[in-house]
């Protein structure tokens, strides 16, 4: 009993260390016109200074200095069937009428945005703002039967950025920014079923019924919050006032966690641990054509280096023992966007688009951040009030693609065989002001 209910419990700890992480939690959400075309075109339309979130060099576009602020509201709804399997028959039989369903998993959240741009002269501007470019919050029940895979994950990351641009020639432009990345991270995991098979070991031995453990007794908590810093930079070409192509690259950058009171069971340590999170390189190449006076259409390819990704290993700094290591299973992702826009009235303009956007996960998901391929229809809206205050409105919704997986830990004397079904809705509205 002794033994079991000791490496149970270490294991949760490993298992929470890779919920925050076991699939991409990378944000697209950086503007409402953008959402409007499912950002097809990011890196290569001008329609606000939210055009400093993706590629810095299209500032040059502008003539007049300019704000954008605003954000999308983001109502998710991911369900989780889960059944129980293990290969004890002892286990089994206590699992037995349990399942680990949960509806709603990820609960709606609200996606800030605030930009500028400032052209200094006809060659060079300056710009800034604050996005999220990273970020994910699942919810489980507090007595969730599976509470060592589920439990609460949250992780934000809110970027601040300046930005400078500078027109080479009539045609071609450049841009470049600094990053401050400031991430907060909490992690909570609950014993669930593991306090019934502890709680029965403990009572066998015992000879009468004895808790020791609740299923809602939260067993593992860490938080922390940090910078990190990096870069971006982004080209532009204008063949005309018709058509551009736009390039966009946004380095990587590495978070460390300082944690005073890291606690490994197996080693019965507590001490003071470090642990570097490795967030990925993202580019896009985008195009812009207006074919006619009111209409143009738009598109993008993205790519991010989740395969840098490698793994969370937290080691003690007076000896540089091993105080937590998980492998990861990430690889690059793609996302593909087409779009269109059309000028209805002088006042008015719409616009739609559609996306498809890959899951790094690829074979290896969780229970805490099951992701999965996503399909975004797209359609928004801009409204001039006046000649230089306008108001941005979209909506999108994303259809994920059902995945089945098995989530299990080693020394866990049980593994979950899940099915995940998810989709979402985006509701944006941005307010842009002209000087």
């Amino acid at each position: 009993m002794k033994k079991f209910n000791h490496s149970l419990l270490a294991s949760i700890a490993l298992i929470t260390a890779g919920g925050v992480n076991a699939a991409a939690f990378q944000l697209a959400e950086i503007s409402t016109s953008g959402l409007g075309r499912a950002y097809a075109g990011e890196a290569a339309i001008a329609d606000n200074a939210s055009v400093v979130a993706t590629n810095p060099a299209l500032m040059t576009l502008f003539k007049r200095p300019e704000i954008s602020f605003g954000g999308v509201y983001v109502d998710a709804k991911v369900n989780l069937k889960g059944e129980f399997t293990s290969d004890s028959p002892q286990v089994s039989r206590l699992l037995a009428n349990k399942n680990a369903n949960q509806n709603k998993v990820v609960p709606s959240a609200f996606v800030p945005n605030a930009y500028f741009v400032y052209p200094i002269n006809e060659k060079f501007s300056v710009g800034g703002g604050m996005n999220v470019p990273f970020g994910l919050k699942t919810e489980f029940d507090s007595d969730y039967s599976a509470g060592i895979f589920g439990g609460k994950t949250d992780l934000t990351a809110i970027n601040l950025n300046l930005s400078g641009a500078y027109r080479i020639s009539e045609g071609l432009s450049f841009g470049l920014g600094i990053n401050a990345l400031y991430t907060k991270a909490k992690l909570e995991r609950t014993a669930g079923v593991g306090a019934d098979l502890i709680n029965a070991q403990v009572s066998a031995q015992a000879g009468r019924p004895v808790k020791v453990l609740d299923s809602s007794d939260v067993v593992t908590r860490l938080q922390d919050n940090e910078w990190g810093f990096g870069w971006n930079a982004g080209l532009v070409y204008e063949f005309n006032d018709r058509n551009r192509l736009g390039v966009a690259y946004h380095s990587p950058i590495t978070v460390n966690y300082k944690d005073n009171t890291a606690f490994n069971r197996t080693l019965n340590r507590t001490d003071t641990a470090e642990l570097d999170l490795d967030l990925p390189a993202y580019w896009e190449i985008s195009g812009y054509h207006k074919v006619t006076d009111k209409f143009a259409f738009h598109y993008s390819y993205k790519y991010t280096d989740w395969k840098r990704f490698k793994e969370l290993k937290a080691t003690y700094n007076s000896d540089g023992t091993t105080a937590l290591q998980k492998d990861e299973y990430f690889r690059g992702n793609s996302r593909i966007a087409l779009g269109v826009s059309y000028e209805a009235t002088d006042k008015l303009t719409l616009r739609s688009g559609i996306a498809y956007d890959e899951t790094a996960a690829d074979s290896y998901h969780s229970a805490s951040i099951p992701d999965t391929d996503r399909t975004w229809y797209s359609l928004g809206a801009t409204y001039k009030v006046t000649p230089d205050l306008s108001i941005d409105l979209a909506y999108a919704h994303l259809k994920g693609k059902k995945i089945t997986f098995k989530e299990e830990q080693e020394k866990v004397p049980f593994a979950v065989n899940y099915t995940s079904k998810s989709t979402a809705n985006l509701y944006g509205l941005n307010v842009n002001y002209r000087f």
